[in-house]
Formats: structure tokens, sequence, C-alpha cells
């Protein structure tokens, strides 16, 4: 399925140093954000009204806010000769704004600064990712964006288990989002680690001439991708599911950990059957996994088996998410790479932004059974629009 070019000969098995400094940055910055995203679906219905829809449009505005800044990101990053000082931006706007949910007393104040976060996000996604893809050979694409997805779970994993124990040691949830800004800061500085491969400009910019064009059969690849972001609403609401068990604040971010040890545990084999198997039917086989897992989500109750979904939903991420990656950077020539990276990206979050209204409008007019089951349909027909549409994707 999968019939991209031979990957060269390889040298060594061994991630480059740049790919494992920058799945280190991923892991800190992700321990500082998920010591504060499980404990925010509570924190926030403590204290504002209308949270479904709270949480949808603050999910899905500062995912839209991500993907306008990632889409120029990219376009920045296929002009720029250096693209760290881009990486170490975004990165600290993220680790300066995430803590400031401690202070929120009015709806606006968490859309604000999510938004903030994810412009940090948006800043560094795309120039963080053609650093990756141009650090390693084809053959070890598959295993090199896995890592880093591998090193950003395991990062939510072990910021899950300190919201964990610091709520157990009597913390209230504004003081574990405070104590979340030391990791923050830790990851912006390991950033000063990685030594960025020097790049010459491309030749189409050296000569004056107009850069080389994102390949339009690429649409054939993002518009499947568009329609499955669509259906892939925010993780904030199966938190929300399990609060609706009847998880106690002290236990959801137990759930959390589960979801991201199985993330962390299954993305670096995942990205090594994409190099061997071919990257698209790891994408595929993902996707259709989100779509059992979110169908099973609308009719199974209870915490017990709402954790058993959860683990097997965390599948999805491991499989999919590197290989996502890695087939878009096999469809594109390399001195394009940055502005596709950029439009992925852009679709994606605007996709987020439908997905979050769009499923917290279903789960409050409807009910968490009727917005689980919605997604779930659309993801499957996404699958399948793949399947058929990837094929013209490729280069002839």
């Amino acid at each position: 399925m999968d019939r991209a070019a031979s990957p060269p000969a390889r040298t060594s098995s061994r991630l480059p140093r740049t790919v494992v400094v920058l799945g280190l940055v991923s892991l800190l910055t992700d321990v500082s954000g998920e010591m504060i995203f499980p404990l925010l679906p509570a924190f926030l219905a403590a204290r504002l009204p209308a949270v479904p829809l709270l949480l949808g449009t603050m999910e899905g505005l500062a995912d839209l806010v991500s993907a306008l800044l990632k889409y120029q990101s990219g376009a920045w990053a296929d002009r720029a000769r250096k693209l760290k000082p881009l990486v170490l931006l975004g990165y600290g706007v993220s680790s300066l704004a995430r803590p400031m949910m401690a202070f929120i007393t009015q709806v606006w104040q968490p859309l604000l600064i999510r938004s903030l976060d994810r412009v940090g996000k948006g800043v560094r996604s795309s120039p963080r990712d053609a650093i990756i893809a141009h650090t390693v050979s084809e053959g070890m694409r598959g295993r090199a964006f896995s890592f880093h997805q591998g090193m950003d779970h395991a990062g939510a994993a072990l910021g899950s288990l300190a919201a964990l124990l610091l709520v157990a040691a009597g913390l209230k949830a504004e003081q574990v989002f405070l104590v979340a800004a030391v990791p923050g800061f830790l990851g912006v500085l390991a950033i000063l680690l990685a030594s960025e491969p020097e790049r010459e400009p491309p030749p189409a910019q050296a000569s004056g001439t107009a850069r080389e064009p994102v390949p339009r059969r690429l649409a054939y690849y993002l518009v499947p991708v568009a329609l499955f972001g669509i259906a892939n609403s925010t993780d904030a609401f199966i938190l929300l599911k399990l609060s609706e068990e009847g998880a106690s604040p002290a236990l959801l971010p137990l759930g959390w950990l589960l979801l991201h040890v199985v993330k962390a545990a299954v993305s670096y084999p995942a990205g090594w059957l994409a190099d061997r198997l071919g990257a698209a039917r790891l994408v595929m086989t993902g996707w259709v996994l989100y779509a059992l897992s979110y169908v099973a989500l609308s009719w199974v109750h209870g915490l017990t088996g709402t954790l058993i979904v959860m683990s097997v939903y965390g599948l999805y991420y491991a499989l999919s998410e590197g290989a996502e990656k890695s087939l878009l950077a096999s469809l594109v020539p390399a001195s394009a790479r940055g502005r596709s990276f950029g439009l992925f990206n852009a679709l994606t979050g605007g996709a987020s932004l439908v997905a979050g209204l769009l499923f917290g409008a279903v789960w409050t007019r409807w009910g968490s059974s009727s917005a689980f089951l919605a997604a779930g349909i659309l993801a499957a027909l996404s699958a399948l629009l793949l399947v058929v549409l990837l094929p013209r994707a490729r280069a002839s």
C-alpha cells in the first residue's frame, strides 16, 4: 500500500542526537502541560458555566490559532537557513502562558490563555518537524517521528503522574498549575543542546526565482486528513466522560496517565512498523481504531469500561501520529517540506475548531453518547476516503 521509493542505505540504526534532544524537549514540555490538562475540566466546571461547550470552544479556538501560525511558520521554515530560533520561541511562549490558568475567574480567560499556549505550538511545530525530516534518511523517518511522539506521550504520562501525586499530597489544582512552570522552563533550556543540521537555501531561492511549489496532488492526502480532523475532537471530552461516569478529580490524572502510558509504550515500535510495512497502513489502522474506540465510548458506561476503552484508544495515537508525518514527508520534495507540514498542521488545527464546536454542541444538546457515536462514524468515513484518494497523492 505504501509504495514509496526504497530508503537509502543507513550507516547506523541509531537516531541522530538532534532527534533525541528534540524528543527530550517535547517530554519536558508535556510534563508541564499534562500536569494541568487532566485537572482542567473539573477545575473549570467548578468555576464556570456550560463546560462542555466551553471546552469545545476553547480547544477549537486554540487549535485554529495554532493552525494559522503553523502554516506561516512552515513557509518561514522553507526560507530560513536556521530553524532553531523559531523552535525556541515557540516553546518559550507556551511555557510562559500555560501556568496562568491558575488565576482564571472569567469565561474569556481560559480561551485567551489556551490560545496563547497554542500560539507557541503554532510557531514551533512546522520548523521542528522540518528539522527532524532533514536530519534523518527516508528509511528512518517513521522511527524518528514516532520516537518524538513517544517522548511527547511519555512526558504526558509523567505529567499526569506528577499531578496525581501532587493532588494526593494536598495541593489544589491551581497550585499544581504553578508547579508545572518548572518542567516547562527546563524544556526551553534543553533546546539549547540541539544542534541543527546546516542547510543550504533551495536552488530556486538561490537563483532568485520562485520556490518549488507544494505539489497539487498532496490535496488527495490532505482532504481525508481534514475530514478526520473534524472527527478528532479534544481528549478533554474523554476526561469529561470519566467525570460523567463518577470519577473523582483525584482519579482523572490516573486515567490520563493510563492513556499516555499506552501511547508512549507503543509509539516507537509503531514507527519501526511504519518504516517496514509502510506509513499508509499504520495511518489507516490507527484511524479505524479511533472510530471503533469512539463508537465504544458511546455505549460503554461505568469507570472500568471507560478506562478499558481509553487504553485501547491510546493505540490510535501510537499507530498514526508519527506515521501521518512520515507519509506526508514521502509525498513532497524536500524544498517544499516546511510549507507542506504547515498545510498539514493548519488543516488539522482548523478542523479541530470545527470538531470541538460540533462535539461540544452535540453533547450539550443530545448527550455524550450521541457525540461519541457521530465522531466515530465520521472517522470511519475518513479512513475509507483515504484508501480511495491516497494513490492519487503519490508521485507518478
